[in-house]
């Protein structure tokens, strides 16, 4: 038996290469994503528990935090050798301009210009603050705490550095912002907590004594090693699971499984084309074990050498985008080689293996089901054909119900896992009805072909003759197609959805504000400043805008708000319908309303329908809270803005709507600059709409690319059949040879054969795809969000000629085989 298996496999080696090719490519996909997951993790950690890993003890409160006094108690025990807080305060630079504060973080920071602080009352500085702030001048700022009596008490420090803090603190990194020592900080803000507290203990410390004073120090502590602290940290910055890891491993998962249908397909019809040889076996002694552990053993041997190149490829993949990735800085810290664990090493070594002998088990028991004697005969056709089709039929449409309705309730209850099980069900159920739906299919769609002439009808013949191999074939493909379509359909449709959630909760795309100015009058009021007279025809002058309008601002107090209020604009429904995306809003705000946002509602603990005292200058009034989203500015009726502002009502405001399909990063620059030149701020839901639109996007074309490896892997299953069924059909095509087929009505044959296979398969997975996108959808988004299904039919088309480019490519070689061989070569030889 060793001498046949040796043999028997080397003879097969170029039948069994596309399933290699399957198996390697599956397998360095999941390799490259261990490797790249594994990698990216450890430099999360690296990022995240930057200053936190290295401590020996890591003090937090949960919700209350560490006040000045714990932090001094813990700094001065006998066993401690240093602390360092982490914390966030805010100094207000000019009204409603606010500058966050942090300590120096120990690592990860490039110091830019100067030095870094060396004691009290001095900063460094991030980029966004050294252009209003250099090194050399002082930075005022007043702390939220010292507000309660007149105008603020004011801390100054001086600029000695600029920094880049790199992705050690958020705060650190986007808005202006400045680093400064623990002393300096309590300046700013005397009602300082700390977040946490990294303890550092003396050499040779008593480490459960230690422990014992830290608690009694800081009562109601939990107490953590620095690697305790740093795993849990990046627990919660993955809120306990890492979604891009399931994404991925996912994508692998599919890449394998569209591996193991061609596998086994691979196996099935190369072992139909070994019964005889089979059979001869068995006449001879061998018993139906040794033949199964003859197949198994082949599957063995192939699944181990293919894995084992895929991993290799799967590695110089990996080691390629992780170089791209940190050439175009993705924003994710990543170390300078790959990871390599034995599970990155192991898990796609085992997998794959796993993979190849279980896709060849069914073959392998079908191998020796039959006789001998049975064997060694011609085959004929099933007699149970009919009762298997009906069997067959019955399993599928049971199985597609059951998934149909449990996606139904998913969609309805907004349960993924059912959504997800269902979906898995019913597709279990196309693939078991493919087998009678493919062939149909193909015969209706060869009602074109066969028009061609003799190509065509043999093509559609042949496609047809064996129903499971046909079926086997086109599952491939439909998986890639399925979840391509459903990918690109799922993500238009949450774009539209999305863009329409975000006209409702930011309805204005750019607003440019002059800000405000405390009065002399020894009063916290603020008045708003008026824009230029000019700005708005120069902001509508910008390529990109479609409407820019001056808005009247003043500034009104909510309820019992202290301070000097908040920002109003005058909102005219009958005017500004070109300018406010939000129409159920916009209709909503009539005399005697205030609009606020969804973060202004849960600031101020309203609800929409909420009565609400609004008080300014010219008086008051008790307005209905209705949602209108500026932002964190409110918005009111022109009616209601003119009594309650009175005086103080200013032109302070310029509403800008940018024109659809813009590049809103360019217009968006184009307005800063035009904005900067006066000092006016910008905010608004542009640069949202924007993110919102390139993640998803990048979505988009990040899954595409990935489960475009199933369709690769597909295209290879497709040109394995029809390879396979050349060699099978050797005899028949020198026949046709023979009866005055020529070479390149051979090749037209087989080139429609692959294309109808290709085609039906795009069009099933195009219409579960769309299925399955639009029911996903609905059981992804929350409750009362109304879903605007969307389809990319330009994607789409796309998607459809690729299916047909996959069976033009995977007909090329079969049929070069097919014409090489003389008539009279190939009946003598056969």
């Amino acid at each position: 038996m060793g001498t046949w298996r040796t043999a028997g496999l080397a003879s097969r080696g170029r039948r069994l290469l596309s399933a290699a090719v399957a198996i390697v490519i599956g397998v360095a996909f999941l390799a490259a994503s261990l490797a790249l997951l594994t990698t990216a993790q450890r430099g999360m950690e690296d990022a995240v528990a930057a200053g936190v890993r290295d401590a020996d003890l890591v003090l937090t409160v949960e919700g209350e935090g560490i006040s000045t006094e714990g932090y001094d108690d813990a700094a001065a025990l006998d066993d401690v050798a240093s602390v360092r807080g982490e914390t966030v305060v805010m100094g207000e630079r000019t009204p409603q301009e606010w500058v966050a504060g942090a300590p120096v973080p120990v690592a990860g920071v490039t110091l830019l210009e100067g030095r870094m602080p060396a004691a009290a009352g001095e900063v460094v500085v991030n980029a966004d603050l050294a252009e209003d702030v250099p090194v050399g001048e002082t930075l005022e700022l007043a702390g939220e705490a010292l507000e309660d009596a007149g105008a603020p008490d004011v801390t100054t420090v001086e600029v000695v550095g600029v920094a880049d803090f790199g992705d050690t603190d958020p705060m650190l990194s986007f808005g202006p912002a400045f680093a400064a020592d623990d002393a300096t900080l309590r300046q700013v803000e005397p009602e300082l907590t700390y977040g946490s507290v990294m303890v550092d203990l003396v050499d040779g410390a008593d480490d459960p004594a230690a422990r014992e004073a830290l608690l009694a120090a800081v009562p109601g502590a939990d107490l953590q090693t620095g690697a305790e602290a740093a795993a849990d940290r990046v627990a919660r910055l993955t809120g306990g699971t890492n979604v891009v890891g399931a994404i991925l491993l996912g994508f692998g998962a599919v890449a394998l499984l569209t591996a193991a249908i061609v596998i086994a397909n691979t196996f099935t019809i190369t072992l139909a084309q070994r019964t005889s040889e089979l059979a001869l076996l068995r006449a001879v002694g061998a018993t139906k074990r040794q033949v199964r552990s003859l197949v198994v053993l082949e599957a063995v041997v192939l699944g181990l050498v293919s894995s084992a190149v895929g991993v290799g490829v799967g590695l110089l993949a990996g080691t390629g985008l992780l170089s791209l990735g940190r050439r175009f800085d993705l924003g994710i810290p990543l170390p300078e080689g790959l990871a390599l664990t034995p599970v990155v090493l192991g898990v796609p070594l085992l997998v794959g293996l796993l993979v190849t002998v279980l896709a060849s088990l069914w073959p392998a028991a079908r191998a020796t089901r039959v006789s001998p004697l049975a064997a060694l005969r011609p085959a004929g056709p099933s007699g149970d054909r009919h009762r298997v089709g009906r069997v067959r039929i019955a399993l599928a449409v049971l199985l597609v119900g059951a998934g149909v309705a449990a996606m139904v309730h998913a969609a309805t209850s907004r349960d993924m896992v059912v959504g997800v099980l269902g979906g898995v069900v019913s597709f279990v159920g196309v693939l078991v009805a493919a087998v009678v739906l493919v062939p149909a299919a193909v015969r209706l769609l060869g009602l074109g072909a066969r028009v061609a002439g003799v190509p065509g009808r043999l093509a559609v013949d042949n496609a047809v003759r064996n129903p499971g191999r046909a079926a086997a074939t086109s599952a491939a493909l439909v998986v890639g197609v399925t979840l391509i379509t459903m990918t690109s359909v799922g993500a238009a449709t949450g774009q539209r959805t999305a863009m329409g959630e975000i006209d409702e909760s930011y309805s204005v795309d750019l607003v440019l504000s002059a800000g405000a100015e405390y009065l002399d009058d020894g009063t916290d009021r603020l008045d708003a400043l008026p824009v230029p007279a000019d700005r708005a025809d120069r902001v509508r002058a910008v390529e990109g805008v479609s409407t820019a309008r001056v808005a009247d601002t003043a500034y009104l107090t909510l309820g019992e708000e202290m301070g000097g209020g908040t920002a109003a604009v005058g909102i005219d429904p009958a005017r500004d319908g070109d300018l406010v995306r939000g129409g159920e809003q916009l209709a909503s705000l009539v005399p005697g309303t205030v609009g606020m946002s969804g973060a202004m509602l849960v600031m101020y603990a309203l609800e929409p329908g909420d009565l609400v005292e609004v008080a300014g200058p010219g008086g008051s009034a008790e307005l209905e809270v209705v949602p209108f989203a500026l932002g964190y500015d409110l918005a009111v009726n022109v009616a209601d803005l003119a009594t309650l502002g009175g005086d103080a009502v200013a032109p302070g405001a310029v509403l800008v709507r940018l024109a659809e399909d813009v590049d809103v990063a360019d217009a968006m620059g184009a307005v800063a600059d035009v904005a900067d030149e006066s000092s006016l701020q910008v905010s608004g839901s542009a640069a949202e709409r924007a993110v919102v639109t390139q993640v998803l996007d990048v979505l988009v074309l990040v899954t595409t690319a990935l489960l475009g490896v199933a369709v690769l892997i597909a295209v290879v299953g497709i040109a394995n059949t029809l390879s396979l069924s050349v060699l099978e059909r050797h005899r028949e095509h020198a026949l046709l040879r023979g009866l005055g087929l020529t070479r390149g009505q051979m090749r037209s044959m087989l080139l429609v054969e692959g294309v109808l296979l290709a085609l039906v398969s795009a069009l099933v997975g195009l219409g579960l795809g769309l299925g399955y996108a639009a029911l996903g959808v609905q059981t992804i988004l929350p409750e009362g969000v109304p879903v605007q299904l969307a389809v990319p039919w330009g994607r789409v088309g796309i998607i459809v000629g690729v299916a047909l480019l996959a069976g033009v490519l995977a007909s090329v070689l079969p049929a070069r085989r097919a014409v090489r061989v003389s008539p009279a070569e190939g009946l003598a030889t056969a």
